[in-house]
């Protein structure tokens, strides 16, 4: 399988990314937005769910990381500073983390990315 983007890629969202239960973060609910649309990202990871769909883990310049889908995501031009976000990526607390590795999981065997999408299963046509 083919993918769009690859890991360094700058995106950006074309809708709003939201909680489907899979982002792990508690305090979250279900249905709230995680990511806006139109907000920069860099790709750090691709990976695949139930081997058919790829999914691309995104480092937002909101400080999260979230998974997303193609058609979610459309490229965009890197910051004239190196970046997607125009700085380095931050952590939860909005703290730099400068070189640092970002590492996205997912319980899914098939997955390297996280799969937290702004799409339901039955829009994927899961259900």
């Amino acid at each position: 399988m083919r993918s769009a983007f690859d890991v360094g890629d700058v995106v950006a969202t074309t809708k709003a990314l939201r909680q489907d239960g899979t982002f792990p973060d508690p305090d979250i609910a279900t249905g709230q937005i995680l990511v806006e649309p139109g907000t920069r990202g860099e790709v750090i990871n691709v990976g695949l769910y139930l081997q058919e769909h790829v999914v691309y883990a995104v480092a937002f310049e909101n400080g999260r990381v979230v998974g997303a889908l193609e058609r979610e995501l459309e490229a965009a031009p890197r910051d004239p500073r190196g970046s997607a976000s125009g700085g380095d990526v931050h952590d939860r607390d909005g703290e730099p983390r400068h070189g640092e590795a970002v590492h996205a999981t997912s319980s899914a065997a098939d997955s390297s990315a996280a799969v937290t999408s702004g799409t339901t299963d039955e829009e994927e046509g899961l259900s």
